[in-house]
This record gives structure tokens, C-alpha cells and sequence, in this order.
């Protein structure tokens, strides 16, 4: 089974490997465990977009490669974590061109994942009626998506 694990290193991100791994313990599962990462370009159009302040730094090219190397640090993590609880995994880092949910969408087609899998944040209030990543690639995914909810962090149940 191919299975892609949206990871940006949270505590949700950690649990959502371990529930997959758990789930899938019986099965021949490889991973490969992603991190999307923003290019300043990207990030000073949607800031400028949104009305928001437009910071570049000048040296952008170097700000993105130790984005890049940061982004391949935490997707190294999190294949270290998912081997950790007997999954095979590589790491995968990319640059997000558009927005996060997307590039993860278009990873899942690239690879033909059998199932994408994300960690919850739990988010609340406006950004909740707005959408989140794990929403938005639901919502566009046209393969299996495995969403774990924040409280698999804390590990109790609330009956959500």
C-alpha cells in the first residue's frame, strides 16, 4: 500500500503517523512522509494579495534554500518517526506553488497514493468556517484521505 503522510512536525503530524502504522500494521505500507514548503516569492503575493505586509528579504534565493533544507529536515523526522513505529518511509520535500493543500493533492496524484494522511489542528472560529489544509485536501483529493483528529494527541475521546 502506498501511503502519502502530509507532515509539518506537530504533535497532530506524529499522531497521525502512529494511527496510520497502527492501522495498518498487518499490511506492506510504503510511505512517503511530505513537507510543503513556501517559497518567499509565494508568500509576498498572497501577503500582498490579502492586504498584508510584504517583507522580502533580499537575498531571497538563500532564504528559500534554507527553507528548502528545513523542509527536508522535518520530512527526514518524520520518516525517522514512521519507521520508528514499522512503517517504510522516505522523505519528500517541495516547494509550494500555489497553496500547501494543493501541492499536497498534487503529490498524492504524482505518487498514485492509495491513501493520503494528515493530522487534524482542530481549528476553531473563523479559520474553522474558512477551511483548513486537512479540509481543502478532502475536498480535492480525488483518492482516500485519513484525517486524525487532534484528540489522538491527547489520547482520550470526546465522541466527535
Amino acid at each position: 500500500m502506498n501511503v502519502l503522510v502530509a507532515y509539518d512536525g506537530s504533535d497532530e503530524a506524529d499522531a497521525a503517523i502512529a494511527k496510520v502504522a497502527e492501522l495498518l500494521r498487518n499490511e506492506n505500507v510504503e510511505a512517503v512522509v511530505l513537507s510543503v514548503w513556501e517559497p518567499l516569492t509565494v508568500s509576498a503575493i498572497r501577503a500582498a494579495k490579502f492586504g498584508g505586509p510584504v517583507g522580502v528579504p533580499l537575498d531571497v534565493a538563500d532564504e528559500d534554500k534554507q527553507s528548502a533544507q528545513q523542509a527536508q529536515h522535518v520530512a527526514e523526522h518524520g520518516a525517522e518517526f514512521a519507521e520508528a513505529h514499522g512503517l517504510s518511509a522516505r522523505a519528500v520535500a517541495i516547494a509550494d506553488t500555489q497553496d500547501i493543500a494543493g501541492a499536497v493533492v498534487a503529490q498524492g496524484n504524482e505518487l498514485d497514493a492509495d491513501l493520503i494522511v494528515m493530522g487534524a489542528r482542530g481549528l476553531a472560529g473563523v479559520r474553522a468556517l474558512i477551511g483548513s489544509v486537512s479540509n481543502h485536501v478532502v475536498q480535492h483529493a480525488h483518492r482516500p484521505v485519513l484525517i486524525i483528529p487532534p484528540t489522538a494527541v491527547q489520547g482520550g475521546t470526546d465522541g466527535r
